[in-house]
């Protein structure tokens, strides 16, 4: 049965269908590989989004026991199929919600009705409707319908009882029109308010963004308005609300960039390469960002990634620092020597707390060498360690003692060294404040300490003053060096110029 709701729609048609049949028939193309041919289509457009399509098809071969033909949209409903003589055809539903199957031999012209919300999408007042069609087509607009952008694809149009009738070529069509009369105060205000409800959602959504474009064409539009210029008032509105939603977007983008542009600069740093240009390309994003320039600062903190350097080549050791280790195994019990080169054919070595013995036969070249002993290790120092890898262990002897040496004298000026290291941390105000002590300290211990020293002159666990020691070698600042089996810890830059 017909619904009294198709029949309606049938009949509101058949005189202008008539002739908006006879306009575009013959523009659509014969589909010769198909059982069907798409003769016309015609689409009366409803205003809640809803289109009423009539679809006129050919049967090729009328005696064909199965015919299968695609409807245009996904989502179908009221569908009714008849012939030319207003006779319902039956059909049955195909492999997808679009298609049809006919189960009726004998007819040679059918057409399709139905609805479908797949054409329409609105966006505020704006009603988008969009098809690509292999056939030509006519669209017939809802009653107080303004057209307000016909699409690249520019239509002919005709008005039928003062309705605009669109017929379009076969292609991807896609036009913009709106419902109701333009540039009124009323429609001004609806505009302008929904302009603010998006610029609240904006700022709820993105704490601290910066909507200085938004607020001033908001502004414009509320005194056009007040200006009695209705029409300009909407228009500047709906471009302050969508100024509002695409500043969201290019926030969260920047702060995206900037977050993962600090990532990479971090870890690029940790790894020793050069990120001073990096850093500086951040810090003009940040600024930008703070500014709310948000696209100026995502593209400055792509920039700032694109500007971390190589890894610099490892430095040579410095000359005016030369450690010789001199090791004599003696019942289990080891001997270091450290020398540090004054200048050719002369070394000295001072000892720090006292001698324990002194060799009976002095080595050739006379030079003198001490050995120091502190007192014995604690044992729970001593298990504290256990878990600590093998080269954050210092040598114990069978006494349970470890065996310290001092640094001598270096011919590097501890002034020099001092300017460096507060360079260093200037640049690097990251460090922790107990990171910059041990820095100044290996500064005024002429460039190197043992391990034992430092931990001895801050008074911190073992196991911290490794781990601090760790971090600084990770930033490139010190090396650690065995030295007779203990860990000499040497500033890195100490060749450098202040």
């Amino acid at each position: 049965m017909i619904s009294r709701y198709n029949r309606v729609f049938i009949a509101s048609f058949l005189i202008s269908g008539i002739l908006l049949l006879a306009v575009i028939a013959g523009t659509a193309p014969t589909f010769a590989q198909q059982s069907y041919t798409a003769d016309s289509l015609f689409i009366a457009l409803v205003s809640d989004g809803n289109a009423l399509v009539e679809y006129d098809v050919g049967i090729v071969d009328p005696l064909s026991k199965e015919i299968r033909i695609s409807l245009f949209g996904e989502d179908v409903s009221d569908l009714i199929v008849v012939d030319y003589d207003d006779k319902v055809v039956k059909f049955t539903t195909g492999a997808s919600p679009n298609e049809i199957v006919l189960n009726t031999p004998g007819v040679s012209n059918i057409r399709i009705s139905y609805t479908t919300p797949d054409f329409l999408a609105k966006d505020r007042r704006d009603w988008i409707f969009t098809l690509n069609s292999p056939i030509g087509f006519t669209v017939k607009l809802p009653p107080d319908s303004i057209l307000t952008d016909p699409g690249e694809n520019s239509p002919s149009i005709k008005l039928v009882g003062g309705q605009p009738l669109l017929t379009f070529k076969p292609g991807n069509i896609r036009f913009v029109y709106v419902i109701g009369t333009l540039g009124t105060e009323e429609q001004a205000n609806i505009v302008i308010k929904a302009a603010q409800t998006t610029m609240q959602q904006v700022t709820a959504s993105h704490p601290g963004i910066v909507l200085t474009d938004a607020k001033n064409l908001l502004q414009n539009a509320t005194e056009a308005r007040d200006a009695g210029k209705f029409a300009d008032a909407e228009k500047l509105a709906d471009q302050a609300n969508d100024a509002a939603i695409a500043t969201g977007r290019d926030f969260e983008a920047a702060q995206k960039a900037i977050s993962d542009a600090q990532s990479q600069i971090d870890k690029a740093s940790g790894e020793g390469r050069d990120t001073l240009a990096a850093r500086q390309q951040l810090q003009q994003a940040n600024t930008q960002f703070a500014n709310g320039s948000y696209a100026d600062a995502r593209n400055s903190a792509y920039n700032a990634v694109a500007s971390i350097g190589s890894k610099p080549q490892e430095p040579a050791l410095p000359v005016s620092v030369i450690i010789a280790a001199v090791v004599a195994a003696a019942g289990g019990v080891g001997a270091l020597v450290f020398l540090k080169m004054r200048k050719p054919g002369q070394a000295v070595l001072e000892p720090q707390q006292q001698k324990l013995e002194e060799p009976e036969d002095p080595p050739a070249d006379n030079k003198t060498t001490s050995v120091l002993r502190p007192p014995e290790a604690k044992v729970e120092e001593k298990e504290e360690m256990e878990n600590l890898d093998d080269d954050a262990v210092e040598p114990v002897l069978e006494n349970n003692s470890t065996v310290p040496y001092t640094i001598p004298d270096s011919q590097i000026d501890k002034t020099v060294l001092s300017r460096i290291v507060e360079r260093i941390i200037g640049d690097r105000p990251h460090l922790r404040p107990e990171d910059q002590q041990v820095l100044k300290f290996l500064a005024e211990k002429e460039g190197a300490a043992f391990e034992s020293e430092i931990r001895t002159k801050f008074q911190l666990p073992k196991t911290t003053i490794w781990r601090l020691v760790k971090r600084l070698e990770r930033e490139e600042l010190v090396e650690i060096r065995k030295a007779g089996g203990q860990n000499l810890i040497k500033l890195r830059f100490e060749d450098k110029q202040a």
